[in-house]
């Protein structure tokens, strides 16, 4: 809407999605709207970014640390030059900024979703409505994995695209195909 239709006549150069209360890792990504927005703005074909602080405590978000932090990964990522379309998705670490360590390059890894709960409520004026709650744990994600890199502390970037074949078995079943079943 904006892009295609309030800003029409001057469009945005880059849109910044967040900052997300919570992190955005593996394959909570498919459910982000923080991410979602990044990628709609890719879709435009408009450089994007996804900006997601961690917290342990849902009543002490530490703001002050993507808010320290943002502007200068940002503008740093920015300098870097490159073509391909991708969008960026950072991650804050749960620390105070000064704590924070690097700017990291992640992959996205499978993340700590082990599993999905739905919760059937009923609103305030009579009205059911059900709501998605994810079981976190620990899961194996490699050492390069934005939720590895924010268990270290540092601040993750890691470059998504709308690519998400699964090779191995796309290999597995064209095989199948080919010798009939």
């Amino acid at each position: 809407m904006a892009a295609r239709h309030i800003m029409k006549d001057a469009p945005p150069t880059l849109v910044l999605s967040g900052i997300n209360r919570g992190a955005t890792l593996g394959v909570e990504t498919m459910f982000s709207g923080t991410v979602g927005a990044a990628m709609t703005g890719l879709l435009l074909g408009l450089p994007s970014i996804a900006l997601s602080q961690t917290f342990r405590d849902r009543e002490n978000v530490r703001w002050d640390t993507a808010r320290a932090r943002a502007p200068g990964v940002i503008r740093e990522l920015l300098d870097i030059s490159h073509d391909a379309p991708t969008c960026l998705n950072f991650n804050f670490p749960d620390c105070d900024a000064s704590a924070a360590g690097p700017l990291t390059v992640t992959r996205q890894g499978v993340g700590l979703v082990e599993g999905i709960d739905v919760l059937a409520e009923v609103d305030p004026r009579g009205i059911d409505y059900h709501w998605l709650r994810f079981q976190r744990g620990p899961r194996p994600n490699s050492p390069d994995s934005e939720t590895a890199v924010i268990a270290s502390g540092r601040v993750s970037v890691t470059p998504l695209h709308f690519e998400r074949t699964d090779e191995r078995t796309f290999a597995v079943l064209e095989a199948g195909l080919k010798r009939g079943g």
